[in-house]
């Protein structure tokens, strides 16, 4: 350090002394050929995301088919892209950093947009194994062959990087490409430093998912092969290459709802009008269908769109801004003629006028009914890069069809010359507005959502509770109202608050009490064969007691009497717990928040006369868990039809059980009823809460019992649960069971 100090004060010395300053001398900076594996692990970090780089090399070179082979300390990655010559080897693939990728953007053939901008994609799989062989050829020379070779344990121990050598020689060509191609690239890593399991194959196809189009393409169309690109992958692991192809197509699996549709076919001519059945899936399992007119202008089609709400964490370890990306590009409603991709539609093209509404704002959709309309329903109406889907059409069935209609000159749908999309007529005008239909069904559909969920967040405001806030605003301005008029208006505030307490208080016992005894009612009707039964049984009693009067004879018959009469009794009392919600006064007054297992456990005692045989599980309900305040009768009769309605079900079943169970959602509680029963139909299940609505068909002699079949069950349970500001719903079962009863509320702290 000190010899450092000495010199600028020497030269600066000789400056003064002769006037003149010393030539300034020049000098390289060297790098250390270590910074190779220090660049490669570095810039990458993972072996998953080095090798997605050859990968993505692959498709900047204009591959249409790569091919990646695992193998014992082997790994090779072979494309049939354009290729390199020496000279592309020397100056890019030597050259470190190179940024010729950033000037071209694009790729040489396809016009792709290039991933790669660093220039070290080949030092990134340096890590991955000792050695890597290089062979390509270009398809500017298809007769030679380029052969490289890099030992990066030499090329790390070089000393200067500028030292570091790949072996390379240039033969006639011998080797073969994916798909037979004559040019292209295969890049082999040898002396693997890692082992490659499933997990990290999974992790590679997170990688590289996006570069895959998502259809198959039509490789005549020259536009299609632009964009066709295929991953295929070589294990000796079966489960490896399965788990790898079920990633690549994972990103089809996180769509929000999917529409599925098909027009009905028909054997009359063009003319008049058919029916598209549609299907409306959400992934949350809500399922809804519905049927609607289109012109009859076309024999066959059928389609399915898929809607994604690409926010927060995706399943699969998709990640969001990939999937952005991805929709961004394939996005859209694609057209599929007989298996072949008419490459106008999609993302780039509006053909169904989606963008065209959603710029004008509309509401109202111009298609659909007004009994399907819902205020600001349009809002919901999603953008092409939302949507992923396919429409399936047959130009030349569609032809044969046109040709044997009665019209002289019918509009079938046609091909245009170019072959790259439909004739603008009647009935490609038609598919159009089939097609735009469904998704506005969506949209309507969504909004509907939508509202429901907001009305489930936004507390219940009872009339009490609006009118207390009267008061409050009224107070703030007490200092500006005069008194008089301020007493006044309080006064009637405070009566009109008690008033809508006492209302709201009475209205809420009465319906909880209607409820009540409309089951009561039910089930009296249902045990007048049971009281009857009861009644034969005693005149039996009694006429064997007479009977014994009358002939002297010993009491040795009185046991058989006594059996008979406690049988008596225990059937009187089970009938007789049916109705002890409403017996007891303090029951049918008293309000509160009981516990859930109690209720369904007092319930299982009541029906006991009617369930002989079924077996009720409750061990599954939270000790703790309360319902909300309500009263005693209430939750009864909720149960009670629960319960008679799933024994219903369970009529002509092998296993017949029941069970009960409870769980927690945030601030939701809920209470799930299954059965083994006859099961429900989700997509009409709502139905079976109207009033006089029956599925199960009863038997006979249950008809002649009077058990429930009425219609009114579980109409009662939703009268009574909504007044108690519950939701009540069928739901897809678990495990064996066939049908399952939800009971949810939330919580307000």
């Amino acid at each position: 350090m000190a010899n450092l100090q000495k010199r600028p004060t020497t030269a600066i010395a000789l400056a003064k002394n002769t006037s003149k300053k010393p030539k300034l001398e020049s000098i390289n900076f060297t790098v250390d050929s270590a910074m190779l594996r220090e660049l490669g692990e570095r810039l990458v970090g993972q072996p998953h995301i080095a090798l997605a780089e050859l990968i993505k090399n692959s498709y900047d070179a204009d591959a249409t088919n790569v091919m990646i082979k695992f193998d014992h300390d082997r790994i090779e990655v072979s494309d049939n892209g354009h290729g390199m010559d020496f000279r592309e080897f020397k100056n890019f693939w030597m050259r470190i950093g190179s940024a010729h990728k950033q000037e071209l953007q694009f790729s040489r053939n396809f016009q792709r947009p290039v991933t790669g901008s660093k220039g070290v994609g080949r030092l990134a799989v340096q890590f991955l194994g000792n050695k890597i062989e290089l062979r390509t050829v270009s398809e500017n020379d298809e007769n030679s062959e380029l052969q490289a070779y890099v030992n990066w344990d030499e090329a790390v121990q070089a000393g200067d990087l500028t030292e570091a050598q790949a072996k390379y020689r240039e033969i006639s060509s011998e080797s073969s490409f994916p798909g037979d191609s004559s040019h292209g690239t295969a890049v082999v890593l040898v002396g693997l430093s890692q082992k490659w399991t499933t997990p990290e194959i999974v992790n590679l196809a997170r990688e590289i998912w996006w570069l895959q189009p998502p259809f198959r393409s039509n490789p005549r169309l020259k536009s299609d092969r632009q964009r066709q690109f295929t991953v295929e992958i070589k294990s000796p692991d079966p489960k490896t290459v399965e788990e790898f192809e079920r990633q690549m197509r994972a990103y089809l699996d996180i769509w929000y709802a999917r529409l599925v549709g098909r027009l009905e076919s028909t054997d009359g001519g063009v003319g008049g009008s058919g029916k598209v059945q549609l299907y409306l899936e959400f992934s949350d399992e809500t399922k809804t269908k519905w049927s609607y007119s289109a012109p009859r202008a076309l024999k066959s089609l059928e389609f399915e769109i898929r809607v994604f709400h690409l926010k927060y964490r995706q399943p699969h370890g998709i990640q969001v801004d990939y999937a952005r990306k991805y929709l961004n590009e394939h996005g859209g409603v694609h057209v599929y003629d007989a298996g072949f991709h008419l490459p106008y539609y999609g993302v780039e093209h509006d053909w169904l006028d989606i963008e065209i509404d959603h710029s004008h704002r509309l509401s109202r959709s111009k298609l659909l009914p007004d009994s399907l309309q819902v205020v600001e329903g349009m809002n919901f109406l999603p953008t092409q890069t939302r949507l992923f889907g396919v429409v399936h059409v047959d130009t030349s069935a569609e032809r044969r069809f046109a040709s044997r209609s009665k019209q002289k000159t019918p509009e079938c749908l046609q091909i245009q010359i170019s072959r790259d999309r439909l004739v603008d007529n009647h009935a490609y005008r038609a598919l159009r507005s089939i097609i735009r239909t469904a998704v506005d069904f969506y949209a309507m559909e969504e909004a509907k959502r939508a509202l429901e969920r907001a009305e489930a967040l936004r507390p219940i405001e009872r009339a009490s509770e609006k009118f207390q806030r009267v008061d409050e605003v009224l107070s703030s301005f007490r200092n500006e109202i005069p008194k008089p008029v301020y007493s006044k208006l309080r006064e009637n505030v405070r009566d009109a608050i008690e008033a809508s307490q006492t209302e709201a208080e009475l209205v809420s016992r009465q319906v909880g009490l209607l409820g009540s005894l409309a089951t009561a009612g039910i089930s009296a009707l249902a045990y007048e064969h049971e009281v009857n039964v009861q009644m034969h049984l005693l005149e039996e009693v009694v006429d064997q007691i007479e009977h014994m009067a009358k002939g002297g004879r010993s009491e040795r018959n009185l046991g058989g009497l006594s059996k008979r009469l406690r049988e008596w009794l225990e059937r009187a009392r089970s009938t007789r717990a049916l109705f002890s919600s409403l017996l007891n006064e303090e029951n049918r007054i008293a309000k509160g928040r009981f516990k859930a297992k109690a209720i369904v456990e007092d319930v299982k005692i009541q029906i006991q006369s009617v369930a002989r045989g079924v077996e009720i599980d409750t061990n599954d309900v939270d000790e703790s868990l309360r319902f909300p305040e309500a009263g005693y009768p209430e939750w009864s009769a909720i149960f009670q039809n629960v319960f008679i309605n799933a024994i219903n079900a369970m009529l002509d079943s092998k296993r017949r059980k029941i069970a009960v169970s409870s769980g927690s959602f945030g601030r939701e509680r809920r209470i799930l009823v299954q059965d083994t029963g006859s099961g429900v139909d989700l997509e009409s299940a709502d139905d079976l809460f109207k009033p006089f609505v029956r599925r199960t068909q009863i038997s006979r002699a249950r008809r002649e019992l009077g058990l429930g079949g009425t219609g009114l069950g579980l109409t009662i349970v939703r009268m009574i649960a909504a007044n108690l500001d519950c939701k009540v719903s069928f739901v897809k079962p678990q495990g064996n069971f066939k049908s399952a009863f939800q009971l949810s509320w939330k919580e307000l702290r």
